[in-house]
C-alpha cells in the first residue's frame, strides 16, 4: 500500500517528547513534520501528584492538544498500530499508512493494572489509590484528605516507571499534611520499596532519609506488593511474604512499552519491550532513520522530563548530523529527581548516567529541600512547559 504521505520526518506520540521534537524540528528548517497520536487532552503528568494530594486544581491538569500541537506539523489524529522500521512506514488504526525519512518513536508508556494482581478491585472499591493514575486523582485526594489515623503504605517499585523518584512525593505531601491535623501522631506510615536503596545517588538518598525519619516513617527495603484484596496486601520481602492490612494503600503504577513497539520488531532482547536504541545517540540499534526518545525507550533510569528535554535537543540535532555524515552527539543520562518533602518544600535533585551530581541552577545545593525548589516546581515549570518546552524554545 503506497504511503497517504511521506514526511521529512514522522513522529510517533504526542506527549511532551513528541511535541516539543516537533517544535525544535521546525525551529531548525525541518518543512514537513507529521506526528501520529489520538489523545485529544494532553496532561502535564508532573502535577498529577499535586492535583492527586490537594495542592494544585484539576484545571491546572491538562489543556486540548490542538492548542499545543505546532502551527505546520501536520496532526494525524490516530493511533499508530504497526512501524516498518524498513520502509520507515506506518500504519495506523485509521487505516492510512504513513512515511518518515526518519521515524522518531516517542510514545511514552502505559499503565497497566493487570500485572498488580487485585489491585483493579481495590482501586475501584476506594481502598487502594494512586496519583499517578490521572482517572483516580479525586479519589486520591478525597482518601488522603478523610484518613483519620491508622495504617498507611505507599508503595515504590523500581523500574520501568515515569518519574521514578516522584513516586514519593505523595508519601511526604500526605505526611505533613496529617502532622499539620494530627492525624500522624495516631497513625503508622510504612514505605514499601521494591530496591535495595532508596536511591543510587549517595546525596539523593541521605535528603529522602532524613525526611522520612522526620516523619517517622517505617522504611521495608527489597519488599514487593505482590496481591491486594481489599485493604490486604501481599508483601514479599527478605523474611518471606507476609499479608498485612492497612487503612490506606497507595500504588506505584505498574508500567509496560506499548505493544507496538515490539509487535514492530524496535525492541531488542534485553529492553523490556521498550524500543532499542544507543542510550547515548538515541538512533535505534538496527535502524539507524529511527529514534527513540522519553518513557518509550530503553535510556536507563532517564525517564523524567527534564531527562527528555535534554533527548529532544539530542535527537534533533542527530537526525541533522546523520543526514550530513557527521558524527552524532552524545546524551550523558541527565535526569532529575524532583521530590516534595512537605506542601510547600521540595529537593531538587539532578544527576547523570553515571551517577554525577549536577546543577544547572546557580546555586550550592539543589538537594536540600527547599520552599525555592517547590515554588519552581509547582508553579514556575508548569508555565514553562506549556510556553517554552512544548514551543521548542527550551
Amino acid at each position: 500500500m503506497a504511503s497517504e504521505h511521506r514526511h521529512d520526518v514522522l513522529i510517533i506520540g504526542g506527549g511532551n517528547g513528541g511535541i516539543s521534537a516537533a517544535a525544535h524540528l521546525l525551529r531548525k528548517g525541518c518543512r514537513d513534520v507529521g506526528l501520529v497520536d489520538p489523545v485529544e487532552q494532553h496532561v502535564y503528568k508532573p502535577l498529577q501528584h499535586y492535583v492527586g494530594t490537594g495542592i494544585a486544581r484539576d484545571d491546572e491538569l491538562s489543556r486540548p492538544q490542538a492548542s499545543l500541537i505546532p502551527d505546520r506539523v501536520a496532526w494525524h489524529r490516530t493511533a499508530a498500530v504497526a512501524i516498518d522500521p524498513a520502509t520507515r512506514t506506518v500504519r495506523c488504526a485509521d487505516g492510512t499508512v504513513l512515511g518518515g525519512a526518519d521515524i522518531v518513536v516517542a510514545p511514552g508508556m502505559r499503565i497497566d493494572w493487570t500485572l498488580l494482581p487485585g489491585a483493579e478491585r481495590a482501586l475501584a472499591s476506594g481502598d487502594a489509590v494512586s496519583t499517578f493514575d490521572v482517572g483516580r486523582l479525586a479519589r486520591t485526594r478525597a482518601r488522603i484528605a478523610a484518613f483519620e489515623g491508622g495504617r498507611a503504605l505507599f508503595h515504590v517499585h523500581v523500574q520501568p516507571a515515569s518519574g521514578l523518584e516522584t513516586a514519593f512525593k505523595p508519601l511526604f505531601i500526605a505526611c505533613d499534611r496529617w502532622r499539620a491535623t494530627g492525624v500522624l501522631e495516631r497513625s503508622s506510615v510504612v514505605l514499601v520499596h521494591e530496591g535495595s536503596r532508596l536511591h543510587r545517588v549517595d546525596a539523593i538518598e541521605r535528603e529522602l532519609r532524613k525526611h522520612l525519619e522526620r516523619y517517622g516513617v517505617e522504611v521495608r527495603l527489597d519488599t514487593r506488593v505482590v496481591g491486594l484484596d481489599g485493604a490486604s496486601v501481599e508483601l514479599e520481602g527478605p523474611a518471606g511474604r507476609t499479608v498485612e492490612r492497612a487503612d490506606l494503600i497507595h500504588l506505584h503504577a505498574p508500567y509496560v512499552a506499548p505493544a507496538v513497539i515490539a509487535d514492530s520488531g524496535l525492541a531488542g532482547p534485553a529492553s523490556g519491550g521498550f524500543t532499542d536504541v544507543d542510550p547515548e545517540t538515541l538512533q535505534h540499534r538496527a535502524h539507524p532513520r529511527v529514534w527513540g526518545i522519553g518513557d518509550g525507550a530503553d535510556l536507563g533510569d532517564a525517564r523524567t522530563g527534564g531527562a527528555l528535554r535534554m533527548q529532544v535537543q539530542i535527537v534533533v540535532e542527530n537526525i541533522r548530523r546523520a543526514r550530513a555524515g557527521l558524527p552524532l552527539a552524545r546524551y550523558d543520562g541527565y535526569t532529575v529527581a524532583p521530590v516534595a518533602t512537605a506542601r510547600s518544600s521540595l529537593s531538587f535533585g539532578e544527576y547523570d548516567r553515571a551517577l554525577r551530581v549536577r546543577r544547572s541552577l546557580p546555586v550550592p545545593d539543589e538537594i536540600r529541600s527547599s520552599p525555592l525548589w517547590f515554588a519552581l516546581d509547582r508553579f514556575a515549570l508548569p508555565q514553562i512547559y506549556w510556553h517554552r518546552i512544548l514551543r521548542g524554545r527550551l
